[in-house]
């Protein structure tokens, strides 16, 4: 317990340092002139891209879940994956998304480990995928990222990390259960041992890739996209994909409080590489947020009847 409160305690002092950056970086003033300029018919099509993205993402999870015999409905795996993105909006604090998900589609035929392995590859894949775009972005506007050194950076750490999970996925057999595996809870290991049966049917991990990539077409790139124009941001759209990958990565990484700070941090940061004010910069992130905290929202009551 005293090592779970003190990554709170953490993750709220990593949230508090951003959030400050971002507040001194901005003009309040002119993110609230650009939230009354905001062309607000566009902001249908916004929600439409992040749902048929949310849509993609419970398929992808669903063909995952069905490689382990886990079968239930389309609807009910939509269901959760909504749920755990609620909780995780907000109730970060006292469970986890992703647990909530394995434990709901795994109690039926009590198999929570196959659903928590099915949970995590979705994780990976959707990782794997938003790395492979960043770099393939990154490579095709090559000239223009290197002139910037915190895209040159966060690029290199993407792809030192990217090689280094290959490594680690050559060598784990060798390297897990010759050595340390000796180590680790039973449950972890046979956790373990399911998560590396996925590499058994490659027509899977191609499909959940592909799938991956759909997802960060649409529910990332063009919803973003979306409220760039809402907002009459101008950007190149190869500078734009060369981006907003990389800034779903650093987004995703679990060092703070719903990765509040990093994400309009990152959205700062790497859309200014390319003459995106902050302010314009912070406008989307922060509808961003809000529209999809909302979209969640509509999850609460299946929350409430699973806590009961």
């Amino acid at each position: 317990m005293f090592k779970k409160y003190i990554k709170r305690i953490l993750k709220v002092i990593i949230s508090a340092a951003f959030l400050f950056w971002v507040i001194f970086k901005v003009d309040w003033l002119n993110v609230l002139k650009n939230f009354e300029s905001i062309r607000w018919p566009f902001m249908a099509a916004y929600i439409l891209a992040v749902m048929i993205g949310m849509l993609i993402c419970a398929y992808k999870w669903k063909t995952l879940a069905n490689y382990k015999e886990i079968e239930l409905p389309f609807g009910d795996f939509f269901k959760y994956y909504l749920t755990g993105t609620f909780i995780n909006n907000f109730m970060p604090s006292f469970i986890g998304g992703d647990t909530f998900k394995a434990y709901e589609t795994g109690k039926a035929q009590e198999r929570y480990i196959e659903a928590a392995s099915s949970v995590m590859m979705d994780r990976i894949t959707g990782l794997f995928g938003a790395t492979i775009l960043t770099i393939i972005f990154t490579l095709l506007n090559f000239r223009q990222v290197i002139g910037n050194k915190v895209l040159v950076i966060a690029n290199s750490l993407v792809l030192l990390s990217f090689l280094f999970d290959i490594f680690i996925m050559k060598i784990r057999h060798r390297l897990f259960w010759t050595r340390f595996k000796k180590y680790f809870p039973d449950k972890f290991v046979a956790f373990m041992i399911d998560l590396g049966t996925y590499n058994n049917d490659r027509r899977v991990f191609r499909k959940v890739t592909v799938l991956a990539f759909v997802f960060y077409f649409i529910g990332v790139a063009l919803a973003n996209y979306i409220l760039f124009t809402a907002l009459g941001i101008k950007i190149g759209m190869l500078d734009y994909l060369s981006v907003i990958f990389l800034i779903s990565i650093v987004s995703s990484i679990p060092i703070s409080i719903n990765n509040i700070g990093i994400k309009e941090w990152a959205y700062i940061a790497f859309f200014g590489a390319f003459g995106v004010s902050a302010t314009a910069a912070v406008t989307v992130a922060i509808i961003s947020r809000f529209i999809q905290m909302f979209i969640s929202f509509f999850a609460l009551p299946v929350y409430l009847r699973a806590r009961k």
